[in-house]
């Protein structure tokens, strides 16, 4: 699907609403541009292992979006931006905060047969992206992570049927 967002409209909270309406639990940004009246992006800082230090660029200030791209996992929007503005480009990790100035336009696409959700990795601290059996009931009982490399052997057999 082809969304377009309007002025003012928060990009992570807009594409939260409609992952949610559309029921798209998994699905890939497979691109986006527009522009941008106020801006929050982060990324680290540094080649330290596990990451430490992260920047967060703000600035309430048009820029275009030269490009998107990330991952919808069990409704969680991940994205990362490509900006610019006359002095050049940048980017990071789409933030609350970025707000639309004349328009958004993305293309989202839904992915069936494969269950992914963000889980707390032990080694950085962050919640990083699993292909998981099941997603967690409402008794807390805890999802049954599978391998990456699982999931996409089963998606490559699924598109040859």
């Amino acid at each position: 699907m082809v969304v377009r967002l309007a002025y003012g409209d928060d990009v992570l909270d807009t594409l939260h609403e409609i992952c949610r309406r559309e029921r798209i639990r998994n699905g890939v940004i497979l691109t986006g541009f527009g522009s941008l009246t106020d801006l929050s992006v982060t990324g680290v800082v540094g080649p330290q292992f596990p990451p430490r230090r992260f920047y967060n660029r703000r600035r309430p200030r048009g820029v275009e979006i030269i490009a998107m791209s990330g991952v919808i996992a069990d409704y969680h929007v991940h994205c990362h931006l490509v900006l610019c503005d006359r002095r050049g480009a940048f980017g990071g990790h789409l933030e609350r905060g970025c707000r639309v100035l004349s328009l958004a336009e993305i293309a989202l696409m839904r992915v069936d047969g494969v269950k992914l959700a963000r889980r707390v990795d032990p080694t950085t601290g962050q919640t990083l992206l699993q292909a998981v059996r099941d997603y967690a009931s409402s008794n807390g009982r805890r999802d049954e992570d599978i391998s990456l490399h699982a999931v996409t052997k089963r998606l490559a057999r699924a598109r040859r049927r």
